[in-house]
C-alpha cells in the first residue's frame, strides 16, 4: 500500500460553504470562526470533530479499496 495524503476542508456548520479563515492566525480549542458567506460563528472544536470523522471515513474507504485490489490479485 502506498502512502497517501488526504485533505479535508472545514465547512460552515450552517451553510456548508468552505471556511476561509485568516491564514496568519492559529486557531485553538474554544475559538469561534466566522463564516464569510452567512456570518455565523462556527465552533472550532465541532469543526475539527466533523473534519476528523470525514478524514477517518476517507481513509477507511481507501484502505478497503486497496485491500480489495490486493485480494483480487492474490486469488487470480
Amino acid at each position: 500500500m502506498e502512502d497517501m495524503s488526504f485533505s479535508i476542508e472545514l465547512k460552515c456548520l450552517f451553510c456548508d460553504s468552505v471556511l476561509q479563515g485568516d491564514t496568519e492566525k492559529e486557531y485553538a480549542s474554544g475559538d469561534m470562526i466566522e463564516c464569510q458567506e452567512c456570518s455565523e460563528l462556527n465552533d472550532y472544536d465541532a469543526l475539527i470533530e466533523i473534519a476528523s470523522e470525514e478524514g477517518e471515513q476517507k481513509v477507511a474507504e481507501y484502505a478497503q479499496d486497496e485491500i480489495a485490489k490486493m485480494l483480487k490479485k492474490a486469488f487470480k
